[in-house]
């Protein structure tokens, strides 16, 4: 369950996804697909086409899904929920619902049919249903930034299974890294999910998950334990894995052991990321957001606030009406009420026109 496979992916096309895929997948204790059902899903952050390099490039997903029918594999679903899910959305201009034309899978709309899931006693969220339908889900994740968790990898990639605008309360419930990540984790362990995959060729550095700058990688990561996965990312991108909110949440103990490349001689020296904020001591980061809500939320406003080019902006009211907090109005621009604002960032994520910048810290 510990090893994690990295191989080298020159690019996209065919032949090179094809070839990388295979390796990855018999070095990395890939799940048995005889007669399963499964539930493969990518990030599709928004429906952007591949080439922004948002979302999981769709000859990732395409020969995943190739691979599990190969392997004997009954049905496969694919799906996501974006933040702004309209009712048209299919996975149409990031190329995934061609993917599905193409290969048999059956694309799910996780709006469609939901149910409500208790993650503990004070946790519910809605869910797609269908997740009583598969066997097991694939995690096929993005290679990325991000600006409140510092990677999003194949765990954060299931913050998509919650539909649509059922999302942005949680930023509002969980405003701080710490907690957010402990509310993700426990999101992941009722997704199923019993294998990860990073699309590595092409990445983001920066300001991610939407509006960084693509960066070649070269690679494909994959193992049965995200956490694991996500770790082998972090590395590559130059991060202390101990510093990933998300990781330290798991609790992970484990260490990979790398069965073809290892990421500790793939770090690259000059990849932007996000900075870290700098550690507190045991009662003001571990004990104390469990006394109050108010030290997260007081927490939240030393972050920077997003901040609006009106020049750029196109009006769409994307990140208005994604805000969890509702501290962004539009009148000639858009104006932020930055004591109100919980600095989520997801109004950053949403914007199509890269009209929303986050000062780097």
């Amino acid at each position: 369950m510990n090893r994690v496979a990295i191989a080298r992916c020159e690019n996209y096309e065919e032949a090179s996804v094809s070839s990388a895929l295979k390796e990855v997948l018999d070095a990395s204790a890939f799940p048995d697909c005889r007669g399963k059902t499964i539930l493969v899903k990518p990030n599709i952050l928004s429906d952007s086409r591949p080439e922004a390099g948002i979302t999981t490039h769709p000859a990732i997903v395409e020969a995943l899904i190739r691979e599990c029918f190969k392997r004997g594999a009954a049905k496969v679903y694919a799906g996501d929920s974006p933040g702004l899910h309209t009712p048209v959305f299919k996975g149409r201009n990031c190329g995934i619902a061609g993917v599905c034309e193409r290969t048999g899978a059956l694309w799910v709309d996780f709006t469609q049919n939901v149910k409500t899931v208790r993650l503990d006693r004070k946790i519910k969220v809605q869910l797609p249903a269908v997740l009583d339908e598969v066997d097991f889900t694939i995690s096929a994740a993005k290679f990325k930034t991000h600006q409140l968790m510092y990677t999003t990898g194949a765990v954060k990639n299931m913050f998509g299974l919650m539909p649509g605008l059922t999302k942005s309360p949680t930023h509002l419930r969980y405003p701080s890294r710490q907690a957010f990540a402990s509310f993700i984790s426990k999101l992941f362990k009722a997704a199923k999910v019993k294998y990860a995959l990073i699309d590595s060729v092409i990445g983001m550095e920066g300001p991610g998950p939407a509006n960084g700058t693509l960066r070649y990688i070269g690679y494909l990561i994959g193992g049965a334990n995200a956490y694991l996965a996500d770790t082998a990312e972090a590395v590559i991108m130059g991060y202390d894995p101990k510093d990933i909110p998300i990781l330290q949440s798991a609790g992970i103990t484990l260490k990979p052991q790398y069965s073809i490349l290892d990421a500790e001689d793939l770090v690259i020296k000059d990849f932007r990321k996000i900075a870290v904020e700098k550690p507190k001591g045991l009662f003001s980061s571990l004990i104390l957001p469990f006394l109050t809500r108010s030290h997260d939320r007081k927490e939240t406003k030393k972050r920077p606030a997003p901040e609006f080019d009106s020049e750029k902006c196109v009006h769409c009211l994307r990140c208005v009406q994604i805000c969890p907090a509702k501290a962004l109005k539009h009148d000639e621009n858009i104006s932020i009420d930055t004591d109100v604002c919980i600095r989520c960032y997801c109004c950053a994520e949403m914007c199509p026109a890269d009209a929303i910048k986050v000062r780097e810290h």
